[in-house]
């Protein structure tokens, strides 16, 4: 087995801290990706660790509390080169040390992974009518 390097030690490290406290809202899990980690939560991904630090899902009904609180958004490489920005943000570092804090992003997170769930299966329901339709007249 190859050794860990010292960043990937390191960010297993972090992943480890940051699923110790967010355990405190029930059984949350990750997944490597990317070369990061998926943060998940009753099976929604409600955040996202890349270079040792975590970002929250974020949806237009949450964002602007994020952009609000002077938080970054996830960037990333994009196609092309170009940068592309997902909706992922970090939240305030203050909110690690206040349970309260940190769920309260974390609740906000959840909402935005859990509407964006619904939307997904919304969209997968109505081609699955569609494709039924074209089925049924032919």
């Amino acid at each position: 087995m190859p050794k860990q390097t010292d960043s990937q030690s390191d960010q297993k490290k972090f992943l480890e801290r940051i699923l110790k406290k967010l355990s405190v809202f029930g059984n949350v899990t990750s997944r490597f990706m990317f070369g990061g980690y998926g943060i998940y939560f009753e099976g929604s991904m409600i955040a996202l660790i890349a270079y040792e630090e975590i970002y929250f899902k974020t949806d237009k009904e949450t964002v602007e509390l994020f952009v609000k609180a002077k938080q970054r958004p996830f960037i990333y490489g994009g196609k092309s080169g170009k940068p592309a920005v997902m909706s992922y943000y970090t939240i305030p570092k203050v909110s690690w040390k206040s349970a309260d804090s940190l769920k309260q992003w974390f609740e906000l997170s959840l909402g935005a992974a859990k509407r964006a769930s619904q939307k997904k299966k919304s969209k997968q329901h109505k081609t699955n009518l569609s494709t039924s339709a074209k089925v049924a007249k032919q």
